[in-house]
């Protein structure tokens, strides 16, 4: 039956299941929960509750797994009312819950923006004594820093600590990410060079950060120095430190700089995507280079490349501006 279920043959498991049970043989706990396991990964949630309510004190007990296993799937499905109905079913029954199942719900309420109930399971959990994990942490620094609340998320972070929980790469991602996107990319550094001293290995999503911040920052010298400071210590960068540096010297008016990078993800054997040749594109069309941005729509085209209404608009702008009124017409031909 598992081994139907890690094939995603479900329905296959469901009808062996029936047949098991019709001859008289009875199933255990962890054969109903690879069962409920099954279901939700094929987004089948509410097959799995109909199955939960048909098993639980008749075939076999629910328990912790097979309860948070369904809250999570609600959750991922944003039924979160459903969710913490269902964690209140478990309480009710005197089934305790994990720290999974409070993962689980706290990053229900902080998907569709309901942080205050989200900090409420957090202290329930604790109160609880169920011991908050690096995930629980980093859900709801996530949370905090996607709305802009980045001294709050410092705070967090400042629980976490003084709860023995070591921070991983993600939590200072995030808190890097959140400080760019309040326009503080000093704090960004600092919270970088911080990682660093405590000995948490920078990847290539911490750079990428840090480039984009500086970039929108016009610091893309800045910028650049990051990015070799990545080759130097065998960091490969991927696509999107790529796309990021390369519109930051686009709009800084360092084309050929930024040609030189194009050049180097075709050596590498990285994929030049639609956001990429859209910034080289403005940065042509911003230069009056027309005929250049031409040429570059017709080179994405010919490599398989669909341009997007993005493309297209600052192609017909930079046409239009340019006076080349015939060639703005036919750029949808």
């Amino acid at each position: 039956m598992k081994g139907l279920c890690l094939n995603g043959k479900v329905q296959e498991a469901l009808h062996f299941h029936d047949h098991v049970v019709a001859k008289g043989f009875h199933l255990d706990q962890l054969s109903y929960g690879t069962l409920i396991n099954g279901l939700c990964k094929m987004g089948e949630t509410r097959p799995a509750l109909q199955l939960l309510t048909l098993i639980d004190g008749k075939l076999a007990n629910a328990n912790v797994v097979m309860y948070s296993t369904i809250i999570d799937s609600l959750c991922k499905d944003k039924s979160i009312n459903y969710a913490y109905e269902l964690y209140s079913e478990m309480i009710a029954k005197r089934i305790s819950p994990d720290v999974i199942t409070f993962n689980n719900l706290i990053y229900g309420f902080c998907m569709v923006g309901q942080l205050k109930e989200a900090f409420g399971l957090f202290y329930e959990m604790v109160l609880k004594n169920i011991n908050p994990d690096v995930y629980t942490f980093n859900i709801l620094v996530d949370s905090l820093c996607k709305e802009g609340k980045v001294k709050e998320a410092m705070n967090v972070l400042a629980m976490m600590m003084k709860k023995g929980v070591k921070p991983s790469v993600v939590t200072y991602n995030t808190l890097m990410g959140g400080y760019c996107l309040v326009n503080q990319v000093n704090k960004a550094i600092k919270i970088f060079n911080t990682m660093v001293h405590k000995g948490v290995v920078p990847n290539v999503q911490c750079y990428s950060i840090i480039i984009n911040g500086l970039c929108k920052n016009k610091m893309v010298d800045e910028a650049m120095n990051l990015f070799k400071e990545m080759h130097n210590k065998m960091i490969v960068p991927d696509v999107v430190t790529y796309s990021t540096i390369i519109d930051g010297l686009c709009k800084s008016g360092k084309i050929s700089c930024a040609w030189e990078l194009v050049d180097e993800m075709h050596r590498i054997g990285l994929q030049v995507d639609v956001i990429t040749y859209s910034s080289l594109l403005h940065a042509l069309c911003k230069k009056n280079h027309l005929d250049q941005a031409i040429a570059l729509v017709k080179k994405m085209t010919g490599q398989g490349i669909r341009p997007d209404i993005f493309t297209y608009t600052i192609l017909i702008d930079g046409l239009c501006k340019g006076g080349r009124l015939k060639n703005a017409q036919g750029a949808f031909v």
